[in-house]
């Protein structure tokens, strides 16, 4: 500093000259860099997003003709009719008997052809007595129709005319079985199936696979998902009913990945019979995969799109493991996947219904939400993740659409990469004309000395004017962009505070942040007509006497956690939880007309999710819960860290409707006539209430 006292103007000039001009260099760059980085990576964001939401489009739309397929075709002569005849063939065959001869044919087909086959493709060895088909019927069909059939397994479709077959089914099967070949080669199905819904016996298959003839209420392909969603449509007995069962190892077809679309056939009012057609994932694959060239779908070198299941499993094609399957089973063991994952990977040459795909992508798919994130995938790469929900009827997928991070961010660093050079190069040629514009005027040099000072009092929107033309105008020009940009970040501290003030309504309800925001650290209100539901479970201190405290505290987290899920699909808010009990209510930030229906069906919601708590853990936890509607009166409580609570006669009597040890769903009048006929009451019943008269309550059977 004492060295600048012995300095000429001139030298002086050129010494400020180039610390403003490098400065603003310095800070442009930075500034564009950013912008520039959130511009592409908001423009690779964009463009994945667009991926997932096209891709998502097109299963929908295949999933919308495949149920309108199914239904039209189970409306049809052909299917109806055929049924019917299938249906009193089928039941004739239960007096055939095998011939020990044909016995050991039929067990000679499964130990030597489709046990192998299957154990090949599974995990453990599959046992003759769980497969071997009982009833008469079913063995009948399985000898004639399989263990006698020429063609090889997964082709058996091909034999038209089973010639030891003589029974009524034969000639039947020999008539319709040519029809119904071309309607799957037409939609390009796997199988076409008949089934009896009162007997649930599938009268006739189309690929002749294992499940032919069998049943699906206790035969041995009734845990899969074509057996539940079957026994669902056998209990709505609804016309134009669809079902999707999701894909799952299938193993009539040796475990390969196997969904199937369902629709009841009528014939006029009667329904007589369900039709189940089997379609394979690779359609579905080679639209996610764009005919599995996914460089020209824009996903680049390690971009792709997949399904995820309930299960948190895949349901369509790695890409990774489509292009490189010993590359891929390396990364799964590099990335500390179980053994068992694995070696069902090598077993099964695939990563459907095996790799688990547990992020917070799926999770918010799953949740109805669609979005963009960065997170770990299945092989514990960063990536850039755009997901969103897939629904039809009982199908629910997630599908999600991924880049790795480093190649998304690609552009971004090479954008970079050109800042620093080219920001170098301005800083060489700053430094030379500092040399020239030494021998200039030194007035544009104190008015830009001049702006620099009131900048760094603190002074915003500072602007220098220099007429000249010369390199101290372009400095002018420059430093006042420097203003304009500081005046920018000024901006965007507002902007920050004005988020702070959305995440604090994100906690509290906007009414309760404006009171706070007007100085009223309370927030007290009143609100005239809402829903209150108060739930205590008991039986937890019994569970932690059994399990132990510290297990029984994380499954009351799981519960709790549950309901809260509950509550956000049925438009509840929470208040608050203590220990056991929970305290909810509906129509307080955003006015429901129908909160008291909201809340009984979130009641419900509640006993359910507790039922099948019970069922998995083995227990006997009861829920009480009780619902008021009227006026009640919320508020802030605490200073530092606060908490949002209701007090009124509402809130009381719904806590005392939980009073006793069992578990029931109890109203006051005043809900029980706002619902009317939507829900059946048992009672009233008399309440007692602490120096007040006594109330009627209604239990809801449930």
């Amino acid at each position: 500093m004492f060295g600048l006292n012995r300095l000429s103007i001139q030298s002086k000039m050129i010494v400020l000259l180039l610390a403003v001009s490098l400065t603003s260099i310095g800070v442009i760059a930075a500034i564009g860099y950013s912008s520039a980085r959130t511009a592409l990576i908001r423009s690779a964001e964009n463009q994945l997003q667009g991926i997932r939401v096209a891709k998502t489009t097109t299963l929908k739309e295949m999933l919308d003709a495949l149920r309108d397929q199914v239904i039209s075709i189970s409306d049809s002569r052909a299917v109806i009719e055929g049924m019917s005849e299938f249906k009193n063939a089928y039941r004739e065959l239960s007096s055939k008997a095998l011939s020990s001869n044909e016995e050991e044919k039929l067990k000679d087909f499964y130990n030597t052809i489709y046990l192998p086959e299957l154990s090949r493709r599974i995990e453990g060895k599959p046992v003759l007595e769980r497969y071997l088909p009982k009833a008469a019927a079913e063995r009948y069909l399985q000898y004639h129709y399989i263990a006698s059939n020429p063609n090889p397994y997964l082709k058996m479709q091909e034999l038209t005319l089973a010639t030891s077959d003589s029974s009524q089914y034969g000639q039947v099967h020999s008539k319709l079985h040519g029809l119904y070949s071309r309607v799957v080669k037409i939609f390009g199905f796997e199988d076409l199936m008949l089934i009896d819904p009162e007997t649930l016996d599938i009268v006739y298959s189309y690929q002749k696979t294992t499940e032919f003839g069998t049943n699906l209420l206790d035969g041995p392909y009734a845990a899969t998902n074509l057996g539940d969603r079957v026994r669902t449509i056998r209990a709505a007995r609804d016309r134009d009913d669809f079902k999707i069962a999701d894909f799952e190892p299938y193993r009539p077809s040796l475990g390969l990945p196997m969904g199937f679309a369902m629709s009841p056939i009528f014939d006029g009012t009667k329904m007589i019979g369900i039709l189940a057609l089997q379609f394979p994932i690779e359609t579905f694959n080679r639209v996610l995969s764009g005919e599995y060239n996914w460089s020209a779908e824009g996903l680049g070198e390690t971009g792709e799109v997949y399904v995820v299941g309930p299960d948190r499993t895949f349901r369509s094609r790695s890409r990774l493991m489509y292009s490189n399957s010993d590359s891929f089973i390396q990364k799964l063991q590099e990335s500390g996947a179980a053994k068992s994952i694995i070696d069902a990977v090598k077993i099964k040459r695939t990563a459907m219904n095996i790799i688990p795909v547990n992020n917070s992508s799926v999770e918010e798919a799953f949740r109805g939400h669609s979005g963009i994130a960065r997170v770990s995938d299945y092989l514990g790469k960063p990536v850039l993740s755009a997901y969103g929900p897939l629904e039809l009827d009982s199908l629910r997928w997630a599908v999600v659409a991924q880049i790795d991070l480093a190649e998304a961010e690609a552009p971004a660093r090479e954008f970079g990469r050109k800042v620093i050079i080219i920001s170098s190069a301005m800083a060489l040629l700053v430094s030379v004309l500092a040399l020239i514009s030494s021998f200039l005027l030194t007035k544009p040099l104190r008015d830009l000395t001049d702006g620099a000072r009131r900048i760094g009092a603190g002074e915003t929107n500072v602007k220098v004017s220099v007429s000249s033309r010369d390199e101290f105008g372009e400095l002018a020009r420059v430093f006042n962009e420097m203003s304009d940009n500081i005046t920018s970040q000024t901006e965007r501290l507002a902007e920050q505070d004005r988020q702070n003030q959305e995440l604090l309504l994100s906690i509290l309800p906007a009414s309760a942040v404006e009171q706070r925001r007007e100085g009223d650290e309370k927030a007290n209100r009143e609100f005239a007509d809402v829903s209150v539901l108060f739930s205590e479970i008991h039986g937890m201190e019994d569970l932690g006497d059994r399990i132990g405290e510290a297990k029984a505290l994380s499954i009351l987290s799981d519960l709790i956690g549950a309901f809260d899920d509950a509550a956000e699909k049925f438009g509840i808010e929470k208040v608050k939880t203590i220990g056991a009990s929970y305290l909810a209510v509906c129509g307080l930030s955003i006015t429901r007309p129908d909160h008291a229906r909201r809340v009984v069906q979130f009641a419900e919601e509640m006993t359910r999710v507790v039922a099948v708590f019970n069922r998995d853990q083995k227990s006997d936890l009861k829920i009480a819960i009780g619902i008021n509607s009227g006026p009640v009166v919320g508020g802030v409580t605490g200073r530092r860290k606060f908490l949002y609570d209701l007090w009124g006669d509402t809130v009381t009597i719904a806590k005392k409707l939980t009073s006793g040890d069992g578990a029931a769903i109890r109203v006051t009048e005043g809900v029980r006539s706002r619902l009317g006929e939507q829900f059946s009451f048992n009672g009233p019943t008399r309440i007692e209430l602490d120096g007040k008269p006594a109330i009627e309550a209604w239990q809801i059977a449930v």
